[in-house]
Order: C-alpha cells, then structure tokens, then sequence
C-alpha cells in the first residue's frame, strides 16, 4: 500500500508541475490575448465613433423624411377634397346653369371654377416641389453615408497586415 501511495504522490508532483507549466501559459496567452484587445479597440475607437454619428444621422434623416412624406400625404389628401368639392360644385353648376336665364350667376362660378383649377394647379406644383425637395434630401443623404462609409473602409485595408 506504501508502495502504490508513492507512487500516487510523484505521479502528483509531476502532473502538479505540469499543470503549474500549463496555468501558466494560459494566463500568459490570456495576458497577450487581452492586451491585443486593448491595443485593437483603441484603434477602431474613432470609427465606432464615426459610425455612431453617421447613425445618428441617419435617425435624423429618416425623421426628417417621415415629417416630409406626413406632409406630403396630408396635402394630397386636401387635394382629393378640393377636387371632390369641386366635382359636386361642377354638378350644382350645370343643374342649376340649365335651370337659370341670367347670365352673372353663371359668370360668378365660372369665374369660381377658374380660381379653383388655378388653386389646384398652385397646390400641385407645391406637392411636387416637396416631393423634389425630399427626393435630393435622401439622394443627398444617401451619397454621403456612401461617401462615409468608403471613407471609413479604405483605412481598415491597410491595417489589416499590422498584427
């Protein structure tokens, strides 16, 4: 049993200087490992932080579109009423057009109707000088995140080899 019990123990100073050995490349692998984290996170600090900015950008943008395109929508929206106003006026025009033998009523809308088509019109360039507006915003905006992004992408290239 004096025997096996030995033979136990210098099994166990052996295996124990191995495993000493062993704990202690790992925490000089663990030491390398961490301080290249380090030393990798405080290069790309400055495009983390370029990227957080072009995101915020980007939110703003996209706030910005929605606000427009809200815009957009409730003009097109009063537009469709104008003219279904105007349909009905139209209808009550030539109901009553046949009906009348004076003549100025007449005038008075027709001079109504033009006013109205002029209005219309007016509204339609508006509508479409906002959706050209917004249209160069997000082809702007979309140029510059490009603009960004092949910036940010042409630097990393020639880091790559340094590790």
């Amino acid at each position: 049993m004096h025997q096996h019990q030995d033979g136990i123990e210098s099994a166990l100073k052996d295996t124990r200087g191995y495993l000493d050995k062993l704990h202690n490349e790992i925490s000089r692998t663990l030491e390398k490992v961490s301080s290249r984290e380090k030393y990798i996170n405080n290069q790309l600090e400055h495009l983390v932080q370029e990227y957080r900015s072009a995101q915020a950008l980007l939110s703003e943008a996209k706030e910005k579109y929605q606000q427009g395109s809200g815009g957009v929508t409730e003009r097109t929206r009063i537009l469709s009423e104008i003219t279904e106003e105007l349909e009905k006026v139209k209808q009550e025009m030539e109901e009553k057009g046949s009906s009348m033998t004076d003549g100025a009523p007449l005038v008075k809308i027709k001079q109504a109707l033009t006013k109205l088509k002029q209005e219309t019109i007016q509204m339609d360039i508006r509508i479409g000088v906002v959706e050209h507006t917004l249209l160069q915003s997000k082809l702007k905006e979309k140029s510059n995140m490009t603009r960004d992004m092949h910036a940010t992408i042409i630097p990393d290239s020639s880091i790559v080899g340094t590790y």
